[in-house]
């Protein structure tokens, strides 16, 4: 099992290529690899309570994925409360990550 780190910074609900994020979580969790995503910036956009890509986030979640959502960039976009299966974390948390090292880091 290979440990995969997938960083989502656009929104994906309006970045053309956004819906394969969740797609690409899926499938490397089908495969059976350890799959950490996380949003910053735009991408926590996604994450809201209420919201279609948040329901489809709670379903990677579901699938045995571990998804983020960074705080600062939720407090900047008014993201008050996320979708079941996703918590907060911050910025210390993913260079902590990184920094563990993972077989690939994907950055969209």
């Amino acid at each position: 099992m290979k440990r995969f780190l997938v960083v989502g910074s656009r929104d994906l609900t309006e970045y053309v290529n956004g819906k394969y994020v969740p797609l690409v979580v899926e499938e490397l969790r089908a495969k059976g690899h350890d799959v950490t995503l996380f949003l910053i910036e735009n991408g926590v956009i996604a994450a809201r309570d209420g919201s279609k890509a948040g329901k489809v986030l709670n379903g990677l979640s579901d699938k045995g994925a571990r998804v983020y959502a960074e705080d600062v960039s939720c407090r900047a976009r008014g993201v008050q409360t996320l979708a079941s299966g996703i918590s907060f974390s911050n910025l210390d948390f993913l260079a902590d990550s990184i920094a563990e090292g993972f077989d690939n880091i994907v950055w969209y």
